[in-house]
């Protein structure tokens, strides 16, 4: 995982930054283009680190918290791509 990677579930995991929030508006708040978080919350999605909640709109999950929090180790993640 990339630091930008990880800046991104960063922002969704900031309780002082909105809950549930949109690539346009993570992008424009970490300097990334709107497509490049666009395609790493889809990711996360399929990872479980993030949850869709309707078109748009993401926000972590419990399981993305674990992860930025050290308590989901990556093998774990690189396992999900032989679901």
């Amino acid at each position: 995982m990339s630091r930008d990677d990880f800046r991104i579930l960063e922002s969704l995991a900031e309780p002082n930054i909105l809950k549930i929030q949109s690539p346009t508006i993570v992008a424009y708040n970490l300097d990334m283009t709107r497509p490049h978080v666009s395609n790493r919350l889809s990711e996360f999605t399929q990872h479980g680190l993030v949850e869709k909640i309707e078109d748009g709109r993401y926000r972590i999950s419990e399981r993305g918290r674990a992860y930025l929090d050290g308590e989901l180790p990556i093998k774990e993640l690189e396992g999900d791509n032989d679901k």
